[in-house]
């Protein structure tokens, strides 16, 4: 009855955190925020709200569940200090409104940084004077491990989704020309599972394998992590792949230093860590920033043909299997050179579209598609000139209106 009542606890913890509530508000707002920026591009949305919500939930869940078996298994421990410090740390984070730097590189990183410096303080609050030596009894190599993990759950979440569903828009480049680009842009809430020293009266946990003598409750701890980088110089996912080779690098140097922390006992070695964490991400947010403002443009209209910035899911641009980034040169036989021949083209067969395209290798090969009558105007190619798109849409409309005998 103990361990059932520790679980509820467990979860009234996270409930009853704000930062738990400020992560859902910042996941909305980035969504809502996302669809806005599509129509303003394009005049059309390539995926709704929740589908940016919901498509982080599911990686969100089954990462928690390995943590909870890792963090339960290892009896990895985390004091009530700890988890304010790392929780004012994430709400600094959050005043910045920048999903690129919700990142527990970051956050956590920080938060170590703080552990090994901060002195011993003495307040007129008995609830901070706890929390500060909560802090400053950490035992900073245990809790490099839980560091270590969160380092790992971030590399997942970006290498597996972080080119998952990316939202296309239109952007000036520097000689003024509309030009296309993507951004990857992701938030991910992960509820971690953590033991947490209690009184013997109050515990659910009167023992464990590993560590015997001690008690503890259960806390979940919301841990936010936040992806985003506008990338224009190349596809989302060799961009994405990048990214994450850079993180798992910044992670294997920080298990290093880490793993040599607990061999040696140098808590040194974990604020190390912490701090190299820190700067390695702020040092990938520099590189996206510098390869959009200096790179080249990957998607620029060619010399013959359209370029194609994204496909509308569920669309028959969707069920021909045209891939982003290539290149639509010849619609039912006619040469195409902009947007306006292509949907004149396309007007050619109101039943039947023929494309020749030239994919990103530079191999040309023809895709073929029936034309239903539920597809309406939603041919689903998003070019350059959303403008064209709109007058063909219109003119579509306005052909299956109803004439007057």
């Amino acid at each position: 009855m103990d361990v059932v009542i520790s679980v509820i606890k467990g979860i009234v913890s996270l409930l009853i955190n704000p930062i738990f509530y400020l992560l859902l508000i910042g996941l909305v707002a980035f969504g809502v925020q996302r669809v806005r920026r599509e129509r303003r591009s394009f005049g059309v949305k390539v995926y709704g709200m929740f589908n940016t919500i919901f498509s982080s939930i599911e990686a969100s869940l089954v990462l928690a569940l390995l943590s909870a078996i890792f963090f339960l298994g290892l009896h990895i421990r985390m004091t009530p200090g700890m988890l304010v410090l790392i929780s004012c740390t994430y709400l600094l984070i959050m005043l910045t409104g920048q999903l690129r730097f919700l990142s527990p590189s970051i956050g956590i990183g920080l938060a170590i940084v703080i552990a090994y410096i901060l002195p011993d303080l003495n307040t007129p609050y008995l609830f901070l004077n706890q929390w500060i030596q909560d802090i400053r009894t950490t035992s900073l190599p245990e809790f490099g491990v839980f560091f270590l993990f969160s380092l790992a759950i971030e590399w997942l979440l970006v290498m597996i989704r972080g080119d998952d569903n990316t939202s296309p828009r239109l952007i000036n480049s520097h000689r003024g020309k509309k030009v296309g680009a993507h951004e990857a842009s992701h938030m991910w809430i992960v509820p971690l599972l953590f033991f947490i020293p209690m009184s013997q009266s109050h515990a659910a946990f009167h023992f464990w394998p590993f560590v015997p003598g001690e008690s503890f409750g259960l806390l979940i701890f919301p841990l936010g992590i936040g992806y985003q980088q506008l990338i224009s110089d190349r596809l989302p996912r060799q961009a994405v792949q990048s990214s994450s080779a850079w993180l798992f690098l910044t992670g294997l140097l920080c298990a290093i230093s880490v793993i040599l922390a607990n061999i040696f006992h140098l808590p040194i070695l974990v604020a190390i860590a912490g701090l190299l964490s820190f700067i390695s991400r702020l040092g990938l947010i520099l590189v996206h920033h510098l390869l959009h403002r200096y790179g080249s443009y990957y998607f620029t209209e060619p010399s013959d043909g359209l370029r194609v910035v994204d496909v509308i899911p569920h669309s028959l641009a969707d069920r021909m299997d045209v891939q982003i980034g290539e290149i639509i040169y010849r619609v039912n036989g006619k040469d195409v050179h902009s947007e306006y021949a292509f949907y004149q083209a396309l007007q050619m067969n109101s039943a039947y579209c023929k494309l020749e395209v030239i994919d990103q290798t530079g191999e040309s090969r023809f895709v073929k598609g029936a034309i239903h009558e539920n597809d309406d105007h939603k041919i689903g190619f998003l070019f350059l000139e959303p403008n064209k798109r709109k007058q063909y849409m219109d003119q579509k409309e306005k052909s299956q209106l109803p004439t007057n005998a």
